[in-house]
Formats: structure tokens, C-alpha cells, sequence
């Protein structure tokens, strides 16, 4: 597991700890139905928690019993998973009633605005060029923003941060450069075997490559360090990332339709392949999905829909 999942636990034995003094009820474990209702409606009503922060914590409430050598009870019954439902469609109500910013898909018409906002910025010369780098490369490889960027700026895990040796460059068979990625533990494998993603020179405005060499190229890059450092030094973390790309684009967008962020550039590879019509094992294979989760990122134009709609109309006659 990762540490922020073992965080997470930690946080739900805090919480069962809270609920025992809050209700005035025994929850020492191992924990029954009566319990886990108690706590469900606790962390709901009380502490106004979402169905899918619930969930986590009720994933914790079980580990707490292996951890213990006690035997985890069934959680989640049939009345335990109605009850979730209804919070869940409550969250959706909320949502809806609020407003709710959802993220928007990076287009390759947002990217050269975003390009051109980077370029007239107030950042440094080597900021700008960083920023444009981590930009084409989330965006062409699909990545997740914690797969390249450090997560912390005073610390970093050379286990899982992306280091300067962690990136090797090739030469294709059309004289191409090439970027190797090696994500020394992704999100989608569940073996220690790392995945290397491969980014293709395009020679393009929205070139990866050619935003990484004229960024790279500035300065010598310590192999044993995290790869993308600002001029201070300092590691870009995924969290600064986010708040940059907020910044330069959210006076251009609509907040009632939706935001940009970094996970924006994932979500844009779902939607544009999607649009293009290419097949479910495309799109997976292209963000290196393991299950049907890209689904909810397939944001299909509504001329694409139509286009849709109108061939089962006559698929139907």
C-alpha cells in the first residue's frame, strides 16, 4: 500500500476513537453491524463526510482488525451498502444544487492558449520552460501529475519521485527523438516491475520532446535528484503545478462549466481519442487504464454525440 493510503487508515482509527467519545458508544473492536451504522451516521451527519471519504474509512476500520490479528467482520451487508447509496446520491444532489466545478478535458486548442499565457507569465525564463515541459508531457503521456512531479518540495522518496536518471532518451528508425519514462511504481501495477512510457517527437508547436530538451538542456541535471526542479532549486510538486495552471486559465474559464488543473491533461487524452473514435483498448492502453475508469473521462463533443445518435437511428429503421 502506499503511504497515503496507511495515512488514511491511521486517520480512520483517530475518527472511530472521536465517534467513541462523541456517542458515548463502545467501539473497541471487533467491530459489529450496530457499530459500523453508528460510525457511518457519525461521519455523515455529524462531521458532513462524502460517500467515497466513508468508504476509505470503513476500508480502514477492516485493516484495523487484520493489523490486530482479530478477523474483519462483513462491513459492507446489504443495509450498510443502501445506506451508502443514499449518502451517495445525496453528494449528487449537493453537487448538482451547488454548482459543482467539475474538471475539464485539456484540448489541443487549450494547450496553445495555455502556451501562449506561459510565455506573456511573470515567471522566470527557466520557469516558463519548465512549466511548458511538464505541460506537453502530462499532456501526450497521459500521466497522472504525481507520476512526474515530486509530492513535497522540502523531501522526496527516490522510490517513487522521478529523478533525473529516471528519464533516457533514444533515437527512432525516422530519426525521432524519443523520451523513455520509467515510472519506477504506477499507480496501475500491482507488481515491482516499473512501466516505461515512451514520448514521441512530433515537431510540432505541442512538441514533448522539444520542450523537454529546451528545458533540460539549460543546465546540467543531477541523475540522483528529482528531474523537474525550478531555478530556486526547489522540486515543482503537483500541488504548485495545479495552482500555475489554475491561475493561468481560470480567467478564461467558465466555472459554471468546469475548471482546468493538472489532471486536466489526463483527462484531455480520454476525451480526444474517444472523439476520434478510437476503441475502449486504445484509450486504456493510451493512459495505461487497467479497469473502465477512463469511461469517466470520455467527454465526447456534442457534434460527435449527434453523430452518434443519428447512425443508431438509422441502424434502427
Amino acid at each position: 500500500m502506499t503511504k497515503s493510503t496507511w495515512s488514511t487508515y491511521k486517520t480512520a482509527k483517530t475518527m472511530l476513537k472521536k465517534c467513541e467519545k462523541e456517542t458515548n458508544t463502545d467501539m473497541s473492536l471487533p467491530i459489529d453491524r450496530n457499530k459500523i451504522l453508528i460510525f457511518i451516521d457519525w461521519l455523515a451527519r455529524c462531521r458532513g463526510l462524502k460517500c467515497s471519504t466513508i468508504n476509505t474509512y470503513l476500508a480502514g476500520i477492516r485493516q484495523l482488525h487484520i493489523i490486530q490479528g482479530i478477523e474483519p467482520p462483513i462491513i459492507r451487508d446489504g443495509l450498510v451498502k443502501l445506506i451508502l447509496k443514499g449518502i451517495s446520491n445525496k453528494d449528487g444532489v449537493n453537487k448538482r444544487a451547488g454548482n459543482f466545478k467539475g474538471r475539464l478535458p485539456m484540448t489541443l486548442n487549450m494547450m496553445h492558449v495555455l502556451r501562449k499565457l506561459i510565455k506573456t507569465s511573470d515567471y522566470t525564463k527557466n520557469d516558463k520552460k519548465l512549466i511548458w515541459a511538464v505541460s506537453t508531457i502530462a499532456f501526450a503521456g497521459a500521466f497522472r501529475i504525481g507520476e512526474i512531479l515530486a509530492k513535497l518540495e522540502s523531501t522526496f522518496d527516490p522510490n517513487f519521485t522521478l529523478l533525473a536518471k529516471d528519464v533516457t532518451l533514444s533515437t527512432d528508425k525516422d530519426n525521432k527523438t524519443v523520451l523513455h519514462i520509467c515510472l519506477k511504481c504506477p499507480k496501475e501495477s500491482k507488481t515491482a516491475a516499473p512501466t516505461v512510457v515512451d514520448i514521441f517527437q512530433n515537431n510540432g508547436p505541442l512538441c514533448p520532446v522539444k520542450a523537454f530538451l529546451a528545458w533540460r538542456n539549460r543546465k546540467v541535471r543531477e541523475p540522483d535528484m528529482p528531474l523537474f526542479r525550478q531555478e530556486n532549486g526547489t522540486p515543482l510538486t503537483g500541488t504548485k503545478m495545479n495552482k500555475i495552471i489554475r491561475k493561468l486559465l481560470d480567467p478564461y474559464t467558465n466555472e459554471l462549466v468546469g475548471v482546468f488543473g493538472t489532471h486536466s491533461f489526463r483527462i484531455g487524452i480520454a476525451s480526444m481519442l474517444g472523439n476520434h473514435g478510437y476503441t475502449d483498448e486504445d484509450i486504456m492502453a493510451a493512459g495505461r487504464w487497467s479497469s473502465r475508469a477512463f469511461e469517466a473521462y470520455t467527454k465526447l463533443k456534442r457534434t460527435r454525440r449527434a453523430l452518434i445518435g443519428k447512425q443508431i437511428s438509422l441502424l434502427s429503421h
